[in-house]
């Protein structure tokens, strides 16, 4: 079967596509700003590969768990928008599509290496949030496929850190470079955006540069100078044991309400994202709550607004007032900066702040231990789940505190 290209070109592809299916080399490297589309191109480009010849494709992310909500929903949407439903069929459990052609799009996480060694026949590769591997990753990678002479491999991703083996292994080495085609995007090569991504991209101008030069601009990210916190180590998924704690810092209009938990383990900080929302009031935010397996575990929120606690505690959270005295925000950057702090891959704001939380600069260009007031939503939050541990709450809200 082949695709009528010409029938959906004009509806259904960006430009990208183009640039896509003129590549010819074993790499391809399609990379950029944040609302390019680039990865909703690949999987329109893979679907394609898929139903005009028999094709092995393996569609690879750093953990498994991430696969259905990324880059099988994506092939799920292409497949309806093609109206493909009655020559492709998937099987959810051992996550593939089947093409009545014999093609297979198979999709694998590197947390279990070993269920790739097992896969032959490969044709096709695509490597969705590459900044995600490691080289050592890739290696094992190329390595497995490199008897396939005419295998082609796609890594997608934002361009975060300059200082990345991406950059400096394809982009900064010759003889690899020649065997590369490079394709960069912005939210300007994608047709269909809307105004208020844009305008939304087009903000940050103004708030962080390195910010801007990456997701907006689509150009390699510098060190943030002044960077508060190393980059966190990321895990499949949150710990299943008792004793988590949760942090609330309230938004509305203009900022997100950030809704985090942790818990202490074998001497590690695992932290999760639950919420990262605006425009909620407060019953959303109890439901919120109460939808991630809520136990009565305390909630640590922002002290600033007791009316909104007062409200939480009506509909079943044990809200509990964190104190934002003098000297609560460096004594809880202190307390995160001792910790050995595990982030859960779906926790993409967390890791966003995690990377732009910043010190203030002055205008000589020194550094001052005041943390800038943005990139810290979720920052803040976590720090209110923190309280307890460091004191930092009213000594009648001890008596709420249940684990």
């Amino acid at each position: 079967m082949k695709l009528d290209f010409d029938q959906y070109k004009n509806e259904l592809f960006n430009p990208l596509i183009y640039d896509l299916q003129d590549a010819s080399t074993r790499f391809v490297i399609s990379y950029g700003g944040a609302g390019s589309g680039k990865s909703y191109t690949q999987a329109q480009h893979e679907v394609m590969h898929a139903i005009e010849k028999k094709e092995v494709i393996l569609v690879i992310r750093k953990f498994g768990t991430t696969l259905g909500d990324s880059v099988i929903r994506l092939v799920n949407h292409v497949i309806s928008e093609f109206d493909l439903s009655g020559i492709v069929t998937e099987n959810k459990t051992i996550k593939t599509h089947t093409f009545t052609n014999g093609s297979q799009i198979i999709y694998k996480g590197l947390d279990d290496p070993e269920k790739i060694k097992s896969i032959h026949g490969v044709t096709r590769v695509w490597e969705e949030e590459a900044s995600e591997l490691t080289f050592e990753d890739f290696k094992q990678i190329n390595l497995r496929l490199r008897g396939s002479e005419n295998l082609q491999m796609t890594l997608t991703f934002n361009p975060i850190n300059s200082e990345h083996w991406i950059n400096k292994h394809f982009f900064c080495t010759p003889e690899i470079a020649k065997k590369t085609t490079f394709i960069k995007t912005t939210y300007k090569d994608n047709i269909f955006i809307d105004d208020a991504y844009k305008e939304e991209l087009e903000s940050y101008k103004d708030i962080d540069e390195n910010y801007y030069r990456i997701y907006v601009k689509g150009d390699w990210g510098i060190a943030s100078k002044g960077r508060i916190f190393p980059i966190w180590e990321q895990v499949s998924e949150f710990p299943a044991v008792d004793g988590r704690v949760y942090g609330l810092d309230f938004g509305f209009s203009n900022d997100p309400t950030a809704i985090i938990k942790h818990i202490e383990l074998h001497n590690r900080l695992y932290v999760d994202e639950v919420c990262y929302q605006k425009g909620l009031l407060n019953s959303e935010i109890a439901k919120i709550i109460k939808e991630d397996d809520y136990r009565g575990e305390p909630v640590f929120c922002d002290s600033a607004e007791p009316k909104s606690i007062a409200e939480l505690r009506l509909y079943g959270i044990n809200a509990i007032a964190a104190d934002k005295g003098p000297g609560s925000i460096n004594e809880g950057i202190n307390d995160l900066k001792s910790q050995k702090v595990l982030v859960t891959v779906r926790s993409k704001n967390i890791q966003r702040e995690n990377m732009f939380y910043t010190w203030t600069e002055k205008k000589d260009g020194s550094i001052v231990n005041i943390p800038k007031d943005r990139f810290n939503h979720a920052m803040d939050a976590i720090r209110y789940s923190r309280s307890v541990i460091r004191g930092r709450i009213n000594k009648d809200e001890k008596a709420t505190i249940t684990y």
